[in-house]
């Protein structure tokens, strides 16, 4: 017997749609390295998207009107496009998920209406709730929930049974709705179609922007009537994020349950995103390395350099866009205004000459900054609950699952693509 609610979609849809994602931005390369190497070393800042060269769906001409696109390979253009918002701005990220998210999309703006919106969602970051969130609800969920179901069978999928599920239900939690398995996999499927919209085949995406702007519309028609149910209650937690924002509205911050609903919905896709594949790339790359997965199990002290060098290594979204407000100069090639630029993150912080033998994984190099999550006023807001997941996480499969490896039965898991890099399984044993 079906048990799944009417209208609710069961987890295998959830993995479908996360598969589909996959699927948009895999481009015709599971390796994009060499090339990203070969450019920065001969034709660092390139007139064209390499995206395009890929296959994938362009993130600086989104909606396909032709713009002018510039790709930027080297860390120095990428850091110097990214510290200078007043010349390289974020307006044309409004044609993407912009088109959904409307004056909540915070990395599509930038000046004065940034700064409003940014502040008042730092607000809820503080280390107290960030602390509160970490101990009281992330390891918990990830230990009870995630982790303990499956250690009867000695052997598990880590992508789909483990990491496709935890963040989404993680980032529910702080937000304020109510703990129902059921609608949480719905949300995220909802979050997931959305980032599926774009693809290179007009035909295809037609059928898809338009499945994208539904599951905007019923994320958005399933999100406003518990903000206003919250509102009615008088607001409520404000260790949860729909507390906080009704407590900001409360104190002048002008947020109506619109500007409230959207700006749960701007968090949605990337919460749906990029904790799975980031821990999932992690666990790749320990795996491969079972002597080193053997060395952080026994020194925990290593798990924060094992999360940042992973991020560094594999970023999951290996591009960043933007768009040149005058005409300017990048490594030596002109730039006209209105045009895009592309920034290959993924490229970066790979750059020999900011990260030696930037090729290699390498949990004991120097810190550096990494452009995996943006930088300065655009660094991503999440980026400190993310790390907190992904090292809750991995203390769990380290305390719970001994002797872990990959399942002899299964091929070795490959972080696959171009954009939204990662595996499509992850298939281990464990003692």
């Amino acid at each position: 017997m079906n048990s799944t609610p009417e209208g609710v979609a069961p987890a295998a849809d959830m993995a479908n749609d996360f598969a589909a994602v996959s699927d948009v931005f895999s481009g015709t390369t599971n390796d994009p390295y060499p090339l990203y190497r070969e450019m920065r070393e001969k034709n660092p800042v390139m007139e064209g998207d390499i995206l395009a060269f890929f296959g994938v769906p362009s993130q600086a001409d989104y909606a396909n009107k032709g713009r002018q696109v510039f790709t930027t390979f080297r860390y120095e253009d990428c850091m110097a496009i990214l510290k200078d918002p007043g010349t390289f701005s974020s307006g044309l990220l409004m044609e993407g998920l912009g088109a959904f998210l409307e004056d909540a999309m915070l990395t599509a703006l930038d000046g004065e209406k940034h700064r409003v919106l940014r502040n008042v969602l730092q607000g809820a970051f503080t280390p107290r709730n960030l602390k509160n969130w970490h101990e009281n609800m992330i390891r918990p969920v990830v230990v009870d929930e995630f982790i303990k179901p499956l250690l009867s069978q000695k052997k598990c999928d880590l992508v789909n049974d483990f990491a496709l599920h935890f963040p989404v239900r993680v980032i529910y939690e702080m937000m304020g709705f109510p703990n129902d398995k059921a609608s949480i996999e719905q949300f995220a499927g909802w979050a997931l179609r959305i980032l599926a919209g774009p693809q290179k085949d007009p035909v295809k995406a037609e059928q898809s922007m338009r499945a994208a702007f539904q599951a905007a519309q019923d994320l958005y028609d399933h999100v406003r009537p518990i903000v206003a149910a919250r509102r009615a209650a008088g607001g409520g937690n404000q260790s949860d994020l729909i507390g906080y924002l009704l407590n900001a509205d409360a104190q002048g911050a002008d947020l109506d349950d619109h500007k409230i609903t959207n700006i749960i919905r701007m968090l949605l896709p990337a919460a749906a995103e990029t904790t799975t594949r980031s821990f999932s790339n992690m666990m790749v790359l320990l795996l491969d390395r079972p002597e080193l997965l053997a060395q952080i199990r026994e020194d925990r002290s290593l798990v924060p350099k094992a999360i940042n060098e992973s991020l560094r290594y594999e970023p999951v979204s290996a591009f960043l866009a933007r768009q040149a407000e005058k005409d300017v100069e990048i490594g030596g090639v002109q730039i006209p205004k209105g045009a895009a630029i592309s920034l290959a993150n993924g490229s970066a912080n790979r750059d020999e000459t900011v990260f030696a033998n930037g090729d290699e994984f390498d949990i004991f190099r120097p810190v550096k900054p990494i452009l995996s999550f943006g930088f300065g006023a655009h660094t991503c807001l999440g980026l400190t609950i993310g790390k907190m997941e992904m090292e809750s996480a991995l203390n769990a499969v380290l305390d719970h699952m001994p002797n872990l490896r990959y399942d002899p039965d299964y091929p070795k898991a490959e972080i696959l693509g171009v954009m939204m890099r990662g595996p499509r399984n992850l298939h281990v044993v464990f003692d």
